[in-house]
């Protein structure tokens, strides 16, 4: 069964990255909900861009709202900065695992997806890509470095690459997908979960 994934709680619908969004997404059935995380100097911040003074939801209080309802994917952002990635990937990690919660790491930047691993290696950990990438080495990539899952942008999902990733334990969950024709497709070449701005387009069962 392919999961429902909610972007950003349910943006189609509510307002982005905001407890209101969180709900809309579980009001849809939603297995899992995708948001963003910054480390700044006020902690761990949910933000799709870089926290204005006005953003003020935390991670914690994510987790609270998602806590035995949904599980939580925390992209975990950066600026330019490998360090402050691996920092945020080891604040995050840390974070999820002290809760015991029912959420994982996914990042754009290895360093953070390095910093999750050890500092919490119980914390499932998954890549984000939205460019080309050679799947034989992305897949051994991933392998090695022990994560969960891929999470490549919708045009980069083939039949090949999920049956490259499943036989290598590698789920495969495919973003950012509204449309439709997309999200059939998607399932046709058998993804585990689609991110979707409209979640409830997404097939269960």
């Amino acid at each position: 069964m392919t999961r429902r994934i909610g972007h950003r709680g349910a943006r189609g619908h509510v307002a982005e990255n905001t407890l209101a969004s969180f709900e809309r997404a579980i009001e849809l059935g939603c297995d899992e909900i995708e948001t963003d995380v910054w480390l700044i100097d006020r902690g761990l911040i949910v933000s799709h861009d870089p926290p204005e003074r006005s953003a003020t939801l935390t991670l914690a209080e994510a987790l609270d709202a998602c806590a035995g309802r949904v599980a939580l994917n925390v992209e975990v952002k950066a600026m330019r900065d490998e360090a402050i990635a691996y920092s945020a990937g080891a604040r995050v990690a840390s974070t999820i695992a002290e809760r015991r919660a029912d959420a994982y790491v996914s990042s754009f930047w290895w360093p953070a997806l390095e910093g999750a691993r050890e500092h919490a290696a119980v914390v499932r950990r998954a890549y984000i890509y939205a460019s080309y990438a050679e799947v034989e080495v992305l897949v051994a990539r991933a392998r090695a470095a022990g994560l969960w899952a891929l999470h490549p942008n919708q045009t980069y999902v083939t039949q090949d690459l999920v049956a490259r990733a499943h036989a290598a334990g590698l789920q495969v969950n495919a973003w950012t997908a509204n449309e439709p024709a997309d999200i059939a497709a998607l399932i046709a070449a058998g993804v585990d979960g689609i991110c979707s701005d409209f979640p409830e387009r997404v097939p269960k069962g």
